[in-house]
């Protein structure tokens, strides 16, 4: 939804420029960003399928204390994308989709019962405790989709005047 709204998102973050290229950059940096974080463990899923990364992000991570504790290593701390999503749009903005990306995989994660490492682990952070590959998972999954794709296409094309009006009663 941020690469079909980009002249919306110029008109408020001039460092996003509204071409093809960076609807592009943001869709595939989302898609890359969204399976990254699962890197920071090498017996999670993308850990097994980038061996020597992973491993050697696993290793920085136990000089840290964190080990991945169900594969919540350091790469699921909300701050260290957080951070990067600013140094990203102040120095280098065609990362911005990869770190859109990534915060929306930390963001589901805290629905699960382990939560995400916070402050590189000091605190966990947690909103709910529901099991990957639940059905309330899946629900909850499908339910935030369906409310970015209405929130981005609101955006992109607007509310009709009477919609408006009902919302505040009018």
């Amino acid at each position: 939804m941020a690469a079909l709204n980009l002249d919306k998102l110029n008109a408020y973050l001039p460092n996003i420029t509204n071409t093809p290229e960076t609807a592009c950059l943001f869709v595939l940096g989302g898609l890359i960003g969204g399976i990254f974080p699962d890197m920071d463990n090498p017996t999670s899923h993308m850990g097994k399928l980038s061996v020597p990364v992973s491993t050697f992000i696993a290793t920085i991570g136990g000089f840290t204390g964190k080990k991945g504790a169900y594969h919540r290593g350091i790469m699921h701390d909300p701050l260290i994308y957080a951070a990067a999503l600013v140094l990203s749009y102040l120095y280098f903005p065609p990362l911005l989709g990869f770190f859109v990306g990534c915060m929306s995989h930390v963001f589901l994660d805290m629905f699960n019962p382990v939560g995400v490492p916070f402050m590189l682990g000091a605190k966990h952070l947690h909103m709910a405790k529901i099991k990957s590959g639940s059905k309330e998972s899946v629900l909850l999954t499908w339910a935030l989709v369906v409310i970015v794709i209405v929130a981005g296409l609101t955006v992109k094309f607007g509310l009709p005047t009477e919609t408006v009006n009902k919302l505040y009663g009018y």
